[in-house]
């Protein structure tokens, strides 16, 4: 008999986000499966033949579109740390568990994906000659699972920036409610995928790239809240 006295939250799916993670790995990383076509069909609708559809420093739009949202980040960070050093004059329902689940989940993502990518050696669409990189940066497209030349880029798979909206996917993890499982889907689907589509619209990522760092955080999530169950009602929360 299951053990009721597990909250939902304290042990979520390792199983349906390993299987996105793997179909996401398998269907773009293959010849023959349509994951390329999707790829380039969705850049085409950010490429004139010239120029993406948001250049590559835009100015003022640059800064608010790209380093607004990890300033926001660095500074719900930040108030985590507080939470954790002050929880007594930290909001009721947050605490130093959940606080520390959250912070540790969004430094894990981030790290996570950043350090994949010298394994996985994927190159940007900006680094192809097929959107117009010339000599001696320009590079033909390979998929996950080709091999690789010496010298081929190795900073695009997953997406390092849109890494940091999805790490909030934890929050999905952090109580034990359905209702607050469905927030933090929502949150940290919306604002990592906006990251993501933002990059992908000034060619610095392919759809492949920002799906799987979705699918990255929400395993990495779902595996720290086994680890740390920032759910568990006790007197440290």
């Amino acid at each position: 008999m299951a053990d009721s006295s597990i909250l939902p939250a304290e042990r979520p799916s390792l199983l349906r986000p390993a299987l996105a993670l793997a179909a996401v790995v398998g269907f773009f990383g293959f010849h023959g499966t349509g994951g390329e076509w999707l790829d380039f069909q969705v850049q085409s609708w950010f490429w004139d033949g010239r120029d993406w559809l948001i250049p590559k420093n835009p100015g003022w739009f640059h800064k608010l579109a790209y380093t607004g949202p990890k300033v926001v980040l660095s500074a719900f960070a930040l108030w985590l740390l507080w939470a954790i050093a002050f929880p007594a004059r930290s909001p009721a329902w947050l605490g130093r568990r959940r606080a520390a689940y959250v912070i540790v989940s969004m430094a894990v993502v981030s790290l996570v994906s950043v350090q994949l990518r010298s394994v996985t050696q994927m190159a940007t669409p900006r680094d192809l000659t097929t959107y117009g990189a010339v000599a001696p940066n320009a590079w033909e497209h390979l998929l996950l699972f080709d091999v690789k030349p010496a010298g081929y880029p190795s900073h695009a798979f997953p997406a390092g920036h849109a890494s940091g909206g999805f790490a909030l996917l934890c929050l999905a993890f952090a109580w034990d409610t359905a209702a607050a499982r469905r927030r933090g889907f929502l949150i940290g689907g919306v604002y990592g995928g906006l990251m993501g589509l933002y990059q992908i619209a000034r060619g610095e990522h392919f759809l492949s790239h920002t799906l799987a760092t979705a699918a990255l955080a929400w395993l990495l999530s779902a595996a720290l809240a086994r680890w740390l169950k920032p759910a568990e009602v006790s007197s440290t929360n």
